[in-house]
């Protein structure tokens, strides 16, 4: 693939408009349809999990079987991830990812189908297991084919931020896309149309031409990416980040339930999500000589001190006033993540790597969430926070753990 040649910015270029012209060349690497089929196809992962919750519950009358349908969801994704990340790598994304698509289509039609049929729970478990380990995993390996499309060059960063950015989007669209079709017809509409997503735009994802630029060279399957230590301490930092995010939805949205707010918790936890997605797309301007692991640590330093304050507050307004700026240094953490993830090894394993971090992120998004709506239970909503406050302590300790001067390895 020919890289078009970007004409650097003039001297005394407005900073915004040098930022755009970076993004604008993206769609030129990549085709003018990758980034909307690519984003359409991310949207149901952020669809299943709460349309399973809410499917769930409102059809067994149960909010356990809901939230246990999730965590079987999400512990599928765990296992299924990092497998198919691997088999993309060995045998290239396209059949992989169109195999995945389809049967991830598949079983999440078929789930619909036992829990509206009132199938014993039993086997909805086994089937919403299925679902998540089918899962595309399509922002890792799109991640992975960037790598290889921009060589590894400076666009790459521009790229990720992109990624980040979409990802960000996607999580606030996705539950509101939820909430809206569960108001207007039924859960099982939301489940269905993220199946349809998933199968169609799945599909056209993996048969795109830059499915190629991720597979030219498979990876062997010698020296398994996860011997790697600092892959691992990097897949801790996901862990991290989910744990967080797991703790913050259970907050946001028990806070939003005691105000008598609960159709509001999906907006309020947007507000996050806007800010993580526009500071996602400025760190790509963010210059070389700021090392990605000083930016790990003072991204997950900034997350932790900023998660604070929601220990202490008491309503609503308060909350929208501490999580605007808190989502600033979201977005910049997860690209930090993962661009560091792509320098740990060679461009065959991107896809491999990638899930790993991911699954790492649902993960800590299982537990934090199954911690926080313990404390929330059992204290007040707000202490569902203290997950999210002290999963970034731990991820800051992660983030300075990785500095070279620690592991005595170049810096990157």
């Amino acid at each position: 693939m020919t890289l078009p040649r970007l004409r650097p910015p003039r001297a005394g270029a407005a900073p915004l408009r040098a930022i755009l012209a970076q993004y604008g060349v993206l769609p030129r690497l990549a085709g003018r349809s990758f980034l909307p089929l690519a984003f359409l196809a991310r949207l149901p992962i952020s669809m299943t999990q709460i349309g399973t919750v809410v499917l769930v519950s409102t059809t067994y009358g149960s909010i356990a079987a809901g939230g246990i349908a999730a965590g079987f969801l999400a512990a599928g994704t765990a296992v299924g991830g990092p497998a198919i990340g691997r088999l993309a790598d060995r045998f290239g994304q396209r059949s992989i990812m169109l195999t995945a698509s389809l049967l991830n289509a598949v079983a999440t039609l078929g789930l619909v189908g036992l829990v509206l049929s009132r199938s014993p729970t039993a086997v909805v478990y086994a089937v919403a297991m299925i679902s998540g380990a089918s899962t595309p995993q399509i922002g890792s390996m799109v991640r992975a084919r960037w790598v290889r499309m921009t060589d590894g060059g400076p666009r790459l960063g521009y790229a990720m931020s992109y990624e980040g950015a979409a990802d960000e989007t996607a999580f606030v669209l996705g539950p509101a896309a939820v909430s809206l079709m569960t108001a207007l017809a039924s859960p099982a509409l939301a489940m269905i149309t993220a199946a349809l997503l998933v199968g169609v735009f799945g599909s056209l994802v993996a048969l795109h031409p830059t499915a190629t630029a991720a597979s030219d060279h498979p990876a062997r399957p010698a020296d398994p990416i996860w011997r790697n230590p600092r892959v691992i301490a990097l897949v801790l930092g996901s862990m991290a980040i989910g744990c967080f995010f797991g703790g913050m939805q259970t907050g946001v949205t028990g806070m939003a339930t005691a105000a008598g707010m609960a159709g509001a918790a999906g907006g309020l936890y947007a507000i996050m999500g806007i800010g993580s997605a526009i500071a996602g797309l400025a760190c790509a301007a963010l210059p070389a000589r700021f090392a990605l692991h000083d930016r790990l640590v003072l991204f997950a330093a900034a997350i932790a001190m900023l998660s604070l304050p929601l220990l202490l507050i008491s309503g609503v307004p308060a909350m929208i006033v501490v999580m605007a700026p808190l989502g600033c240094a979201v977005g910049p953490y997860i690209i930090t993540l993962f661009s560091m993830a792509e320098r740990e090894v060679s461009a065959q394993k991107a896809a491999g790597v990638m899930t790993l971090l991911s699954s790492g992120l649902v993960v800590g998004y299982a537990v934090g969430s199954a911690v926080g709506g313990s404390l929330a239970d059992s204290s007040s909503p707000s202490a569902a926070f203290t997950v999210s406050a002290g999963a970034m302590l731990i991820g800051t300790v992660i983030a300075l753990s990785l500095r070279p001067a620690r592991l005595g390895v170049s810096p990157v």
